[in-house]
């Protein structure tokens, strides 16, 4: 369930990065666009960092931080060739780096945490 959860998110951040920004609801917050790609790419790290722990894969946190930031990364550029309405952007890339690199952060100091109280 989780697997299908994290590839439905993960589809919705596409569809959501190459659809019209019309078509996006704005709130009239300062920077909201950053704050919306940060959450975003923080939530799907964590979890594609899940769907990675639960099939012991090796790495699963270093793996969720790397597809994390190539996806975002991809959709910013693919927004430049498959939109006529969107443009990528260099800070959008920093913001969804900025989401993924606060999980990865939290992720990495909760597990050594956890590791030092067994």
């Amino acid at each position: 369930m989780l697997l299908i959860i994290a590839m439905g998110y993960t589809i919705a951040i596409a569809i959501l990065s190459l659809i019209s920004n019309d078509d996006v609801p704005h709130f009239g917050a300062k920077n909201e666009d950053k704050i919306f790609h940060l959450i975003a790419y923080a939530l799907l790290t964590l979890l594609w960092s899940k769907v990675c722990f639960k099939y012991k894969s090796k790495h699963p946190i270093a793996i969720a931080f790397v597809v994390s930031i190539t996806y975002g990364i991809i959709l910013e550029v693919l927004q430049g060739q498959l939109t006529a309405g969107r443009d990528p952007s260099f800070m959008d890339i920093v913001a969804n780096s900025i989401g993924v690199t606060i999980v990865t952060l939290f992720l990495t100091f909760k597990k050594k945490t956890i590791v030092k109280k067994i």
